[in-house]
């Protein structure tokens, strides 16, 4: 029988009505701005793929080829990874471990990620079911918003944040939702704070995700204990939320701070995914080796979506990592390396500050935010007065980045684009500079900019 008993019926079904063509479903009329940002040309593309925001990466990777500038936007260094990791991945290969591993990753690497992490969470870590390793953060980040994310729920992220859980919450059609840091002339990235009262009223009985991440990108702030107990104790409020908390920068972290898992706090390992970079902490991101340690029931499902996508990561590298980790303490690297970057970081504040930019220095990670305030653009509003509602692309810190690159051949990259609409004021006046790059590339940049002939822009 039919449902209802229509396969029985002789009146003729009703015509059904065609939804209209141009509707939208909320995840995109909730941000008028998209409605400027050049379309998928693809007639095959779906509408959710077709809508995704534009990488600014990507947007300002072409400009930075086109002008053949120095190119301090992208987060990747330009020195040689260690010859002891080099030489992990001769040996892998040479070891013949050259086929599939298993999808959450292979059993040497998991073993070793577990003996590393558990004593920082306070656990003993199980290998087999609390480790994944996936391809690269940005892989781990997708796998996990799609795994635990409806449509129709909402993801709430710690502002500015990179991009990917948004394009990973767009693609599920959920909604995200920013909660800002904020500071007032900020002179170090400690400065920027979290209203913890914001973050708890942005959370609904939609949310599934709160997304954070320490040391933070692009601002460098390293969240303290303190900080981490005030998210913890609003995390506990609700027991269907998951926080996803990215730490791919956690060997980086400078002026003898420490890094603090967001996990080791007090029943929050069961509430966490928490996302690693090998290809950050040993300079090797074309590697595309990242990790997520969390429980079982969190970490299964991120692995079926992790092998369905890639199935597993590639072998060599992952044994590589592990020999990497197994003996990177014998050559005293994490240590020499956060002092390299460290004296990176001063170089850079250094020099842009020479040059009529202000930095605001970086606890951690290796991005710095600097003001641009001095630097003339040309706009249609002040500093500051443009409205949230026009289009990300016109706003000034974009127009800043693009002079930047076209006329001194530096590429930065725009702040606001690390904001949704209704805060990308705050940080009208501000780009993202990396600093993880030879020295020899820091002061050609810094040459360029001051000889760029900008100097006659300054206000």
């Amino acid at each position: 029988t039919g449902c209802r008993g229509e396969a029985f019926s002789t009146v003729p079904p009703p015509q059904q009505q065609q939804p209209p063509t141009t509707k939208r479903s909320h995840l995109f009329d909730s941000d008028p701005t998209l409605a400027q940002i050049p379309q998928i040309s693809s007639p095959l593309a779906s509408l959710r793929m077709a809508r995704t925001e534009p990488s600014v990466f990507a947007e300002f990777s072409e400009l930075s080829e086109r002008y053949h500038a120095v190119n301090l936007g992208q987060g990747y260094p330009d020195f040689a990874m260690p010859d002891f990791v080099k030489e992990a991945a001769i040996e892998a290969i040479t070891g013949d471990y050259n086929q599939y591993s298993r999808p959450a990753g292979h059993p040497r690497l998991a073993r070793t990620l577990a003996a590393r992490y558990g004593p920082r969470l306070g656990r003993a870590l199980n290998a087999s079911e609390e480790i994944a390793v996936v391809g690269g953060a940005t892989n781990a980040i997708f796998s996990a918003v799609v795994a635990l994310v409806d449509p129709e729920d909402e993801v709430v992220c710690v502002e500015p944040f990179f991009d990917a859980p948004k394009i990973a919450a767009d693609l599920m059609g959920a909604k995200t939702i920013g909660v800002p840091l904020r500071a007032d002339w900020a002179r170090t990235s400690a400065d920027w704070r979290l209203d913890l009262d914001e973050l708890d009223a942005a959370i609904t009985p939609r949310t599934k995700l709160v997304v954070l991440n320490t040391p933070h990108n692009p601002t460098g702030k390293v969240f303290d204990e303190d900080e981490l107990d005030g998210i913890a104790k609003i995390v506990a409020k609700y027991p269907r939320l998951v926080v996803l908390s990215d730490e791919v920068y956690e060997a980086m972290v400078y002026d003898g701070r420490e890094h603090v898992h967001f996990a080791s706090r007090e029943n929050m390992f069961e509430r966490t995914l928490t996302v690693f970079s090998a290809g950050k902490t040993f300079s090797a991101t074309g590697w595309r080796v990242g990790y997520v340690v969390g429980p079982k029931q969190l970490v299964s499902p991120l692995v079926r979506v992790h092998q369905a996508s890639n199935f597993s990561t590639p072998t060599p590298l992952q044994v590589a990592t592990a020999i990497a980790f197994e003996r990177c303490e014998e050559y005293g690297y994490l240590d020499a390396f956060k002092k390299t970057l460290q004296a990176k970081r001063d170089k850079l504040c250094k020099l842009l500050r020479v040059a009529g930019l202000a930095p605001i220095v970086p606890e951690g990670g290796y991005f710095l935010l600097a003001d641009t305030t001095k630097v003339g653009a040309s706009t249609d509003f002040p500093l500051w007065e443009a409205p949230e509602d026009m289009p990300l692309r016109d706003r000034r810190d974009f127009a800043v980045c693009r002079l930047l690159c076209e006329r001194a051949g530096v590429t930065a990259i725009p702040a606001s684009a690390f904001f949704s609409q209704g805060h990308r004021h705050i940080t009208d006046s501000l780009a993202r500079f990396c600093f993880c790059k030879e020295d020899a590339t820091l002061d050609e940049a810094f040459r360029r900019i001051v000889h760029s002939g900008l100097g006659a822009n300054w206000v």
